[in-house]
């Protein structure tokens, strides 16, 4: 008899080979009937939800481990970065685009545990935040690139776009005259 976290690793295997997340595919894969299937997970979209948890839940451990104990939200946006970058990432990871129809609530779901680890409740200047902003982009891209396997970087070559994506969140010291053009002059051509 499969538990429920053998039928959840199931369908990360299921995800993991780019296949539709289904109750049949689930059940074949874990070597249970779909009616043995719903007797753990009634729905598909139980299945989903449950799998999305699993994921996101899977990602927090991660996250602490990199972050320590009470990390400061600069400390947790930096575990993020850290992980999106060196953890093993595959198809699995992207559990919450799952299924289509079920987008709002999985997205939410995600969020709803990985938030504070993304940059977003960090109080700073306008110019730090864009900082802590693109380093959190840089994430979000080697986070997809990775799962999607798109672009298959070396780990040397991720380690420097670690080093970069990190430098990103160490906030500025000089003051605002002295960072640069603002995005607009920048379009404009004025300095």
């Amino acid at each position: 008899m499969s538990t429920k976290s053998e039928i959840l690793e199931g369908a990360q295997a299921v995800l993991r080979r780019r296949e539709p997340l289904t109750l049949d595919s689930v059940a074949a894969q874990v070597g249970l009937t779909k009616p043995g299937l719903v007797h753990h997970f009634r729905t598909k979209e139980a299945l989903a939800v449950a799998v999305v948890e699993h994921v996101a839940l899977r990602w927090l451990d991660g996250l602490k481990r990199y972050a320590g104990e009470s990390p400061s939200p600069v400390e947790r946006l930096r575990a993020y970065i850290r992980y999106t970058m060196t953890e093993d990432i595959d198809a699995s990871d992207l559990a919450l685009l799952s299924d289509a129809k079920l987008s709002g609530q999985l997205v939410a779901l995600w969020d709803s545990t990985l938030s504070p680890w993304m940059g977003e409740v960090i109080d700073a200047s306008p110019s730090d935040r864009a900082r802590y902003r693109a380093a959190r982009l840089a994430a979000d891209g080697a986070w997809f690139d990775r799962a999607l396997g798109v672009v298959s970087f070396s780990r040397e070559d991720l380690a420097e776009v670690l080093d970069v994506a990190l430098s990103l969140t160490r906030a500025s010291q000089s003051p605002t005259h002295e960072r640069g053009p603002t995005h607009e002059q920048s379009r404009t051509g004025d300095r």
